[in-house]
């Protein structure tokens, strides 16, 4: 059934995202994101790139909080980040506002030489850094990389991030950007 895709998808990500593993979302989890994807592109924390994914994850962070922290606690739990981005789903409006900013700066991050598209070890780093295992990374290489160059460009990477947030669709590639569901 889609709507179980959706929220599998959804579920997914928040078990890449609590990366301290309690149970729920904060900003120390965002942060430890950044540090992760700084260290495997080897940026510091005062180089431009490193600076634009914290402040897109510091702009993501204080948008979930103020629309999915339902219960005020100052977190987001798994129930109430399910509840939210399946709201979301229906209008994107959360997705483009918050999620679509963190995408670009992952993008210019990862794409180290700037030629616009990712390679296959680009993309790897990122998906180490977000805490996915080699077998995850492969999945969503195979199927985010539309036209089997053996590279994702931004705009692939922007599909199938898209897809994965808000598409139903059992067939979207975008589904495995995260690896298998």
């Amino acid at each position: 059934m889609a709507t179980d895709l959706l929220t599998r998808k959804i579920t997914r990500h928040f078990d890449l995202i609590d990366t301290n593993g309690d149970g729920k979302i904060s900003q120390e989890d965002f942060d430890l994101i950044v540090s992760r994807m700084g260290q495997e592109f080897a940026q510091a924390p005062e180089a431009p790139k490193y600076r634009a994914l914290k402040d897109a994850y510091q702009a993501l962070w204080e948008g979930m909080r103020q629309a999915l922290d339902t219960d005020g606690d100052g977190s987001v739990s798994r129930e109430e980040y399910v509840t939210g981005l399946r709201s979301d789903a229906a209008t994107g409006d959360g997705y483009r506002q918050h999620i679509q900013p963190v995408a670009k700066a992952i993008i210019d991050l990862c794409d180290t030489n700037g030629d616009g598209k990712l390679d296959g070890a680009e993309l790897a780093k990122a998906h180490n850094g977000l805490g996915m295992g080699d077998s995850d990374h492969e999945a969503a290489m195979a199927r985010i990389d539309l036209d089997g160059d053996g590279y994702v460009t931004e705009a692939e990477l922007a599909k199938a991030i898209e897809e994965f947030f808000l598409s139903e669709d059992a067939n979207a590639g975008g589904n495995h950007l995260f690896g298998k569901i």
